[in-house]
């Protein structure tokens, strides 16, 4: 089985990037773009149970609204990936 991609937040936007490039290469190759690591985005299942429950979870971890941003500037995965 292959390897998994990385996903990373580049700029406030959340990228799929090769299981090849780390981290430590991507701020190496970028430095003037703001490049963190994250998990891997949830399943539409969770994201619609979120909207039904008017609660979500931001990239790191934080419970949001829906269409919030939590206390460490990260904005729910619904935001990020533009579903709303």
């Amino acid at each position: 089985m292959g390897r998994k991609a990385n996903w990373m937040l580049v700029d406030g936007r959340v990228r799929k990037i090769k299981p090849e490039f780390t981290l430590e290469y991507m701020q190496g190759k970028y430095p003037d773009k703001t490049i963190q690591s994250i998990n891997s985005p949830p399943s539409i299942a969770c994201m619609e149970e979120w909207i039904s429950n008017c609660v979500a979870e931001a990239l790191d971890g934080c419970r949001v609204e829906p269409d919030g941003i939590c206390q460490h500037d990260f904005p729910s995965w619904l935001l990020a990936l533009g579903y709303i």
